[in-house]
């Protein structure tokens, strides 16, 4: 009996019992080959391998002194003096100062909105950068200093996709905010984002900023420096979002209360109330993340990034209040 004839009645014999998959019963059938496929013979020509950069060892790592909460503390500190908290504030106040007229509103708000929408989601490639720096580190970091960072950062990315331990899976952070926005405006989200004469020009910069500088891990050399200023910017991003959601339910709730309401909207708050009231947990883990991993001797990377982000996201904001202020 030849090995063809074997494996047909293989074959023949696993189609008379329970197939375990499509693919397990696939396998069964591939043919045996004398030489490999030709259009391996006229595959393009591969980018050059990419190298990771050498630098601290696992053991270096392992008994490298971490930064304290102490000095996480001091470094988040820095950021409620710093120029996003300002530029925060200013844009809740000219938010909460708009006119009592529900259609001037949109009007003034609809840019707003589009470049609110953008940088929601552009949230998630960066924490997904910051994750791929840390795991990186492979060879260079503690194993498992690593994987404690790596699992402090993914629960809030996972929770952006309705995602939260023994939890039923929830709505999406997305989905979430198209209630938010089609509650407060009484148009589709979709209808938004689709225009193109107006794009978030603001949020577009402000995402490839922010990509540009973790995937960069700052322009660092060593890989657990990299994810070093990786995990500040991070931290920086989670810290300034408590501030952030938390003083626009302030904000939006006045709106209600004096424009909204009286025009018959109904607003479907859970959006601005999961972040306000998830924000400070996501700013722990950011926090604990930091703790679990950076090395004392890359503490000024840590507030490198720290101080990117403020920079970055202050911008941003900046140019979303000027937009009010000028329509007020």
């Amino acid at each position: 009996q030849t090995r063809v004839e074997s494996m047909a009645l293989m074959a023949s014999s696993a189609l008379s019992r329970p197939a375990v998959s499509n693919r397990a019963s696939a396998r069964c059938l591939v043919r045996e080959v004398s030489s490999a496929p030709g259009w391996l013979q006229h595959m393009r020509e591969r980018p050059a391998l990419q190298v990771l950069p050498s630098g601290m060892t696992p053991a270096e790592h392992l008994n490298a002194d971490k930064l304290s909460r102490a000095q996480i503390l001091a470094l988040e500190r820095e950021l409620d003096n710093g120029e996003s908290i300002y530029w925060l504030r200013r844009f809740n106040k000219a938010l909460s100062s708009l006119p009592d007229d529900e259609t001037a509103v949109r009007a003034i708000m609809r840019p707003v909105w589009n470049e609110l929408a953008y940088n929601l989601e552009s949230f998630n490639p960066l924490f997904t950068a910051a994750v791929l720096k840390v795991q990186n580190t492979l060879g260079s970091s503690d194993y498992e200093a690593r994987d404690t960072a790596l699992a402090h950062l993914i629960q809030p990315l996972a929770g952006e996709y309705g995602l939260h331990h023994s939890i039923p899976l929830g709505n999406t952070h997305r989905q979430l905010f198209a209630e938010f926005y089609e509650s407060v405006t009484g148009e589709q989200l979709s209808e938004l984002l689709a225009q193109e004469n107006q794009p978030p020009a603001a949020a577009q910069a402000l995402f490839e900023r922010m990509l540009t500088d973790v995937s960069t891990g700052g322009g660092r050399e060593d890989p657990v420096e990299q994810a070093s200023y990786a995990l500040g910017y991070n931290l920086a991003v989670e810290y300034l979002a408590q501030y952030e959601k938390g003083w626009l339910l302030d904000s939006f709730r006045e709106l209600n209360r004096r424009v909204l309401a009286p025009a018959g909207r109904e607003v479907e708050w859970l959006f601005l109330e999961v972040h306000a009231d998830g924000e400070p947990e996501h700013a722990d883990l950011g926090h604990a993340a930091v703790a679990a991993f950076a090395p004392e001797c890359f503490k000024d990377a840590v507030r490198q990034g720290i101080r990117d982000h403020d920079t970055d996201f202050s911008a941003f904001y900046q140019c979303l209040t000027e937009m009010l202020e000028a329509q007020i």
